[in-house]
């Protein structure tokens, strides 16, 4: 079978048969031998294109109904003072800005706008002393 090649209407569905079952534990062997394949043929299926797709279209079924939980788990923890939630809910939502891009944007800064005015400097002092 070609990596490339689409699956029929019965190997899809011993396809999702499979990602079932390997998350209740079984082996590829034992649900190869159920469905009357050898393991070898199983795993071309699922190492195809068209397999790991199905696969990808599983685990996003399968996490969808986490999705409610893995959103209150993160708030309370986050709540609670967590840094490294406080930093991963800012990453989910797009608020955290990655080492690389704070890189780019600091070479784009020309020195002269991170100067300090008159003003902010006279707040800062007054700041510090109070």
């Amino acid at each position: 079978m070609k990596k490339d090649s689409r699956l029929n209407q019965k190997q899809i569905e011993i396809l999702n048969d499979t990602f079932s079952r390997v998350v209740d534990g079984e082996t590829m062997e034992e649900i190869a031998k159920s469905h009357g394949i050898s393991r070898k043929t199983l795993s071309l299926w699922k190492n195809s294109n068209h397999g790991k797709q199905l696969h990808s279209t599983f685990q996003k079924e399968m996490s969808t109904n986490d999705l409610p939980r893995f959103y209150q788990v993160l708030s309370e923890k986050m709540q609670a003072g967590s840094y490294r939630h406080m930093e991963l809910y800012a990453k989910v939502h797009g608020l955290y800005a990655d080492k690389k891009e704070k890189v780019i944007e600091e070479q784009e800064i020309n020195p002269a706008d991170r100067a300090v005015s008159e003003e902010e400097l006279e707040e800062l002092k007054r700041l510090l002393k109070g």
